[in-house]
């Protein structure tokens, strides 16, 4: 449930070999969707993070809340990744899956205009299983995130991996992940893009998910930056439409 965009914008910013900079983001989102059932699930998904870089390495942890209204059960602590059950709709709300991330950037890259990261994540499971929130398993996840500049325009693409938990009742296997996309930068301020996302389904017999994010991200001084991003799906894994906004503070 996160848009591309953070990872975009990450990578016009210089930061310092000597000090640590810290950022802070606030961020919600919405998404509703059928999932091949007749009713509609709705997901609330609001999330505070805390990231600390220095020199090529980033380090960022992720604490989110959910709430969830419909008969689709969450198997990655958000819209992406659900599977509809026979269970009638239900409203259900708590602690999302905590997710702890190191990032090192490959900074001799960046004379060239080439942005190159590598990222592996820990999820922690402290979102409730039996409420349908996640699957209750710790999982890990490896993945390269590429950004070329070319002028004003950004092409973007990422590659990954997950070793997924599998919760009782659920014969969940390991997935591949990608992203293709473009950023345009209108100005040091205001850079825009879209996103495709396309995704293997943990479950074998469900659709993988396909989704299209558009965003624009939004410099406000030299602390402030905004998100603001829109999600479409196109499968029956996929939400049907989302959205949401992250806002973000850093310092020194």
């Amino acid at each position: 449930m996160a848009c591309g965009a953070g990872g975009a914008a990450r990578a016009q910013d210089s930061f310092s070999d000597a000090f640590w900079e810290y950022r802070a983001y606030a961020g919600f989102d919405y998404s509703s969707g059928h999932y091949g059932a007749t009713d509609v699930t709705e997901v609330y998904y609001a999330s505070a993070t805390l990231r600390a870089s220095k020199g090529p390495w980033a380090f960022k942890a992720v604490v989110p809340w959910l709430r969830v209204s419909g008969p689709a059960v969450l198997l990655d602590g958000a819209s992406s990744g659900t599977v509809t059950t026979n269970a009638t709709s239900r409203h259900e709300s708590g602690a999302g899956d905590i997710g702890l991330y190191g990032t090192y950037s490959i900074q001799s890259l960046y004379q060239h205009g080439l942005f190159i990261d590598l990222t592996a994540r820990v999820k922690a499971p402290t979102a409730s299983f039996s409420k349908g929130l996640g699957t209750g398993k710790a999982d890990a996840a490896f993945q390269v995130d590429i950004a070329k500049s070319l002028g004003k325009f950004m092409p973007l693409a990422t590659v990954g991996y997950r070793l997924t938990g599998s919760p009782a009742g659920y014969d969940l296997r390991n997935i591949a992940y990608g992203t293709v996309g473009l950023q345009y930068n209108w100005s040091s301020r205001i850079v825009t893009g879209a996103l495709f996302d396309y995704r293997q389904s943990a479950l074998r017999t469900a659709e993988n998910p396909k989704e299209l994010t558009g965003y624009v991200n939004v410099k406000i001084g030299e602390k402030w930056s905004l998100n603001v991003y829109g999600v479409a799906g196109f499968s029956r894994n996929s939400p049907d439409h989302g959205g949401g906004l992250v806002i973000s503070y850093r310092w020194p």
